[in-house]
C-alpha cells in the first residue's frame, strides 16, 4: 500500500507541471465571447441634434459672458401676431368710384383686411350668414328697411320680410386689398344697398 501511495503522489507531482504548461499554450478565449456592449450603445444612441445657425455657441451669449439679460421672450398662447402693413404714402382706406361700380381699396395686408372687415360688419350689425376664408367672401342677409313711417302695426307684423343675399368679397392687389359688394350670383352691383355697405365699411375701417 505504501508503495502504491508513493507512486500516486509521484505521478501527481510529475503531471501538474505538464498540465500547467499545456494550459499556457491553450488558445485565448477573448475572441470567443465578443463584448456587445459598445455595439448595443451605438445602435440605441440618438443622432446628434443640429443647432440652428442663430443659436450657435458663437452667437448665443448670456449675461455672464457679455450678453444682455432678459432678451429672450416666449409668446404666450394668447399673443397676437403682428403683421406689417403695406408701405406707401396712401391713406388707409379709399373709396374708388368707377362708372359701373364702386369699391374700397384698403392699403393693408389681406390677413389684416379680412379681420378688420369681418369685425366692421359685425359692428354694423349686419346679418352674416356665412364666411369663406379660402375665397375671402362674407355672405350677408340684407332685409329691406324702406317701409313707410305711417304703416300700421298689423300690416308690418304680417308682411313677410324678403331678404336678399349680398357677398362682400376681398382680393389682393400690389398696393392693397379691394373690397367689393356683389349679388348672390357674384355679379358687380351698384345700388343703394351696396353703397350703404361700402360707406359703413369705409367709416369703420378709417382710423
Amino acid at each position: 500500500m505504501n508503495i502504491q501511495a508513493s507512486f500516486l503522489k509521484l505521478s501527481c507531482v510529475v503531471l501538474v507541471p505538464f498540465v500547467v504548461a499545456a494550459c499556457s499554450y491553450a488558445p485565448s478565449i477573448d475572441g470567443v465571447f465578443i463584448d456587445q456592449k459598445e455595439a448595443y450603445k451605438k445602435a440605441h444612441e440618438l443622432p446628434p441634434l443640429e443647432m440652428p445657425p442663430e443659436l450657435s455657441i458663437e452667437l448665443v451669449k448670456d449675461e455672464y459672458d457679455g450678453g444682455v439679460g432678459d432678451t429672450v421672450a416666449a409668446l404666450s398662447k394668447d399673443a397676437v401676431v403682428q403683421t406689417t402693413p403695406l408701405p406707401g404714402g396712401f391713406p388707409d382706406v379709399e373709396i374708388i368710384e368707377r362708372t359701373d361700380s364702386r369699391y374700397l381699396l384698403v392699403h393693408d395686408s389681406l390677413r389684416n383686411t379680412w379681420r378688420k372687415t369681418v369685425s366692421a360688419l359685425e359692428a354694423l350689425n349686419y346679418d352674416i350668414e356665412d364666411k369663406n376664408r379660402a375665397r375671402n367672401e362674407v355672405y350677408l342677409n340684407i332685409t329691406p328697411t324702406t317701409k313707410e313711417a305711417d304703416i300700421s302695426w298689423n300690416l308690418f307684423f304680417w308682411e313677410k320680410a324678403e331678404t336678399t343675399l349680398h357677398v362682400v368679397t376681398l382680393y389682393p392687389l400690389e398696393n392693397g386689398v379691394v373690397v367689393r359688394v356683389l349679388d348672390k350670383e357674384k355679379n358687380r352691383i351698384e345700388n343703394a344697398v351696396s353703397k350703404e355697405i361700402l360707406t359703413g365699411l369705409f367709416t369703420e375701417l378709417t382710423p
